[in-house]
Parts: structure tokens; sequence; C-alpha cells
């Protein structure tokens, strides 16, 4: 996603050439973007509004739309961080500017939202299929809430300062979350208890988990007397045998 610019680019996954670019302002501040290799679908968080822009991988086209809908009251969903749970086929997200969590179902397009105080600046989410659990990492609160299948909240951890992303790692059944102010990523059990807080370059951004339980995490800048690119740096992480 190419937020600034309001558009999504594809890139050849091999050499990393461009092989499309969609229109700018196609999409209002883009942000997140997950891949549904089953289905051809790829999906993309809207941060502005509660839309999720979907498109086509084989055909490389924008499809339609799908939305968060806030359950109750007056408040807006603002689609941040997603997650998805392909054989079920829901795609779940948080909402940034308001304390919602959500979920679609992408047979019906349907949304369920729930309202979780303790999540305020969401950003990141992820789940960890086996149990159904979710992860909310948020950047106010400073913390990771784990919720269960149906929205209520089993753990609220204190992780540092601006938790800005979250991956499950099913390798070690551990969570992996990024703190963009505290330049730490986290690491806790399945049942969000902190077991690790590992410095990191300044502005951690955004995580990422291999199959093999490698876990890849994009700075927004590098570290001071580092010979990489002083403008961002991708780390990896590999747990210690």
């Amino acid at each position: 996603t190419n937020t600034l610019a309001g558009t999504v680019t594809v890139y050849d996954a091999k050499n990393l050439s461009v092989v499309k670019v969609f229109p700018e302002d196609s999409v209002s501040h883009p942000r997140d973007v997950i891949i549904d290799e089953a289905h051809n679908r790829a999906y993309v968080s809207a941060a502005m509004t509660g839309f999720i822009e979907v498109y086509d991988t084989r055909t490389l086209e924008h499809i339609g739309q799908l939305e968060f809908v806030a359950d109750r009251g007056g408040d807006q969903f603002y689609s941040t961080g997603l997650a998805l749970d392909s054989a079920g086929e829901k795609l779940y997200g948080v909402s940034r500017d308001t304390p919602w969590v959500g979920w679609i179902d992408l047979k019906t397009g349907r949304s369920t939202t729930v309202k979780i105080p303790q999540a305020q600046g969401a950003t990141g989410i992820a789940r960890d299929p086996k149990t159904g659990r979710l992860y909310i990492a948020s950047q106010e609160t400073n913390n990771v809430v784990v919720l269960d299948v149906n929205g209520k909240v089993l753990a609220d951890t204190c992780i540092g300062a601006g938790g800005v992303s979250v991956v499950w790692d099913a390798v070690t059944s551990q969570v992996y979350a990024a703190t963009r102010a505290g330049g730490t990523v986290a690491v806790l059990d399945r049942d969000g208890r902190l077991v690790a807080n590992i410095p990191m370059n300044d502005t951690p951004n955004h995580l990422t988990v291999a199959p093999d339980g490698t876990v890849y995490l994009v700075s927004m800048y590098g570290t001071g007397g580092d010979k990489v690119q002083a403008t961002g740096s991708v780390t990896k992480i590999t747990l210690r045998k």
C-alpha cells in the first residue's frame, strides 16, 4: 500500500518489479493489505473509513468494497490492521480512532463489531487459528489485548509505548508486537503473558512472520552508525535454540 498517494501497487515477488499501480487517490489512506490465496483475493484497509477495498489477485482488478460498521452510537470504524481466517471466510479488523474490533463474513458481507475500551488507538491485529483468539496492539493504551472468539477480553498486557503491529507465530505459539515509540518488540505467550522485550531500531513499524517461525521487522529509520540505509531497515528475529 502507498498511504500518502492513496493507492496500491502490485509487485512481482520474484524480482520486485512493478506489475501494476492502481490510480492515485483510489483508496482513502490505505494501510494494511492481506492476501487470501485460496480465494484469489486481496483486502486493503482504508484507514480514514470503515471500508475494505477488495481486489481480484488473478485479474488484478478492483472488484468491490466491504465495510466494518460500528454496532452502536455514532462511532465510525476506522480500519487499520487486518487478519484473515481463510478457511472460515472471515476478515478481522481494528479501528484506530475509535475502540472497536470487528469481523466480516466474507460469504455474506455482514460485519460484527465489538467495543473494546481497553484498545485505544488500535493499529495491529493477529489471530491464532487453533483457538480463534485475537491479539490487538494499540498505540494509545500501549498494550496488547487478547480476545476470545466472541470478543471477550481475556488479557490486557502493557508492552511499551506505541503498540503498532502484532503477529502470531504458529511455530512457537507466541505473539510478537512492535512498539513504535518504545523501539522494542515484545514477545508474549498465547495467554498474553509478557515473556521478553527486545530492543530494536528506532521506530519499529511492521512485523511479518515466515512459515518457519522467523519474524521480520520493518523499521522506519535505521540504527545510528549502522551501514544499512538510514531511512529504513529490515531486522530478522529468530528464536534462540
